[in-house]
């Protein structure tokens, strides 16, 4: 049952982390297309307080729920294949963010707070704008690559022997699958002693 909650609040944490980052992208794209300036203003205040909320609130429950579902689980979150590269995906986009994306997006809200008294849109906020936008969208394509991972659970190792066939489609099962499987099987033998 732990397991299940972990890895619930595991997948809450990337809806709202990526759901929020690739929403909030277009939606700042229209106010900032409108050329008005307290539309794009206000724009960039909900650029602000959306990624406190729930960029940040996503991060958190991804890191609590998947760290807790792999300890929970029985999986070295270091020494899974799979959990390396998604970690590392997810790292490389939070890179992104933190060094490139998140100071241009301050200056972006200091400049919206002033233009949006004066009236005047200066072309520093508009250069800052293409640049959070172009790697905004690379930012995001980590995060992608991340969930395909943790989906896929592509493995180095070759698939099992024969012995772990699938009888109904004669089939050799994944080893990541059976990973996933063997982990749920500890789960449920621990929840029924």
């Amino acid at each position: 049952m732990l397991y299940a909650v972990l890895k619930a609040i595991h997948l809450f944490g990337v809806v709202l982390l990526v759901g929020n980052v690739i929403v909030t992208l277009i939606w700042k794209l229209g106010a900032d297309r409108t050329g008005e300036p307290s539309v794009i203003a206000f724009g960039q205040r909900l650029v602000t307080l959306t990624d406190w909320w729930f960029t940040l609130g996503g991060v958190v429950l991804i890191l609590i729920g998947g760290y807790g579902a792999a300890w929970v689980a029985g999986l070295d979150p270091f020494g899974v294949h799979w959990l390396v590269w998604g970690q590392i995906l997810f790292g490389f986009s939070g890179l992104l963010w933190a060094l490139i994306l998140i100071p241009a997006q301050i200056r972006q809200a200091r400049q919206a707070i002033s233009f949006e008294a004066t009236g005047v849109i200066p072309t520093e906020y508009w250069r800052d704008a293409r640049r959070w936008t172009w790697w905004g969208i690379l930012a995001i394509v980590p995060l992608l690559g991340a969930i395909w991972i943790m989906i896929a659970k592509p493995t180095e190792a070759p698939a099992e022997p024969a012995g772990r066939l699938n009888r109904d489609k004669q089939e050799q099962i994944p080893r990541a699958w059976t990973v996933s499987t063997e982990a749920q099987l500890r789960l449920t033998r621990r929840a029924s002693t």
